[in-house]
């Protein structure tokens, strides 16, 4: 066995182990796939694997998309607590500190997070094409860790009924003139 070798079989094996012993890292990098609605098609939707914390440790998570165009976009991740038979003690949850969406053009956005620091969500209407990143910060609160789970929304925005009016206004003017042009 060559020296080179032998060293990169060891990495190898090093790397498995650290993957090993960790299976829950504390940060992900995730780019989401968003998928077309067969019911609707202006609908478009990504949802989040369970995320797995470990007992007592922090996460800095982050999720990538993309939009295509103009959109209304919705974001939702939840942690199911899980108590013990009794219902005394609690086994598994994961508590949010902080919600984040960035942008273009240096857009960032906060969302809400529920009373009971379970529930993380945001909604934007209108927002501009381009790449996003959901940024997830929290820790687990339970004796065995905790979990969350989520989904992103997005339905292509439809113009206020202003801006139609509008648009109508000016195809008129644009007729009634190719029109005039014609007769004279």
């Amino acid at each position: 066995m060559t020296l080179k070798f032998a060293a990169a079989l060891a990495a190898l094996a090093a790397s498995t182990a650290v993957l090993a012993a960790n299976p829950n890292p504390p940060s992900v990098n995730i780019d989401l796939t968003l998928e077309t609605s067969t019911d609707l098609p202006s609908y478009s939707f990504a949802q989040l694997d369970t995320r797995k914390v470990d007992p007592t440790k922090s996460f800095n998570d982050y999720y990538n998309f993309h939009l295509d165009g103009v959109s209304d976009v919705s974001f939702s991740a939840i942690s199911d607590p899980l108590y013990n038979a009794a219902g005394n003690v609690l086994l598994k949850v994961a508590v949010f500190d902080s919600i984040k969406l960035a942008g273009p053009n240096d857009f960032l956005g906060t969302g809400t997070i529920s009373p009971t620091l379970i529930r993380a969500s945001f909604g934007f209407k209108n927002l501009a094409a381009g790449d996003y990143t959901i940024t997830l910060l929290g820790h687990a609160a339970g004796k065995a860790g905790g979990s969350y789970y989520g989904d992103l929304g997005v339905t292509g925005a439809v113009p206020e009924p202003e801006s139609m009016a509008l648009a109508l206004a000016g195809l008129g003017v644009i007729g009634m003139l190719a029109r005039r042009r014609k007769v004279h």
